[in-house]
């Protein structure tokens, strides 16, 4: 089976817990799936991260965090610029880059159009967002595709914005409160499409 990683953060503004973790979690009873939490700290996605791609480099990072309430969003675009935002050790990134001399911007390399197509089959709200808001998530996106284009085993990277624990969301034609159930439902709907658009693209390199 396709090696896994997925990952979530701590939590963060004074919250107790973060959606993304528990989502995370909720997908370990897999064999091939690894979780990790990653503090809501400045280059913390890269001291976590980086050191697990050059020991026993996954195939697949799935990578998620809180954002706006209502909507799971699938995050298409990442700046090399950080937001003037304390992290949770009150610290500010001073104007540093995520990776010094890396391009402005990268593309998210997947099929996002197609991961929401797969997404919005299962009536969630999905959107394909182009704002990943500048904190830890749009840095750890930035983090996954310079990762990806350095690490020949890691094929498929994706982040998703999550809306907050205990916020209320449209489900199809219910209202739904986003907790552990939902969280997990749609976990591992993420990860079935990830890994059938991983499969795909595999297959179609190999005819190449």
């Amino acid at each position: 089976m396709t090696t896994t990683l997925v990952t979530g953060f701590t939590p963060f503004d004074g919250r107790s817990v973060n959606a993304s973790w528990i989502a995370a979690r909720s997908l370990e009873a897999h064999d091939f799936v690894r979780t990790v939490e990653i503090p809501v700290v400045w280059s913390e996605p890269d001291r976590v991260l980086r050191p697990i791609c050059a020991d026993a480099c996954p195939e697949i990072i799935i990578s998620m965090g809180e954002g706006r309430e209502g909507w799971f969003d699938i995050e298409t675009v990442a700046r090399n610029t950080r937001k003037e935002r304390a992290d949770n050790n009150g610290t500010f990134p001073g104007g540093r880059p995520v990776i010094p001399g890396g391009r402005d911007i990268l593309e998210a390399s997947f099929d996002a159009a197609r991961l929401h197509e797969k997404l919005i089959r299962a009536d969630f709200p999905v959107r394909v967002s182009q704002d990943a808001g500048g904190f830890l998530c749009e840095e750890t996106l930035y983090l996954l595709e310079t990762l990806k284009a350095s690490h020949p085993n890691l094929k498929t990277v994706v982040f998703v914005h999550l809306p907050p624990y205990g916020t209320r969301l449209e489900l199809g034609s219910r209202e739904a409160a986003c907790d552990e159930n939902l969280l997990a439902n749609f976990s591992q709907q993420l990860l079935e499409a990830v890994l059938d658009l991983h499969r795909e693209a595999h297959e179609t390199a190999s005819l190449d």
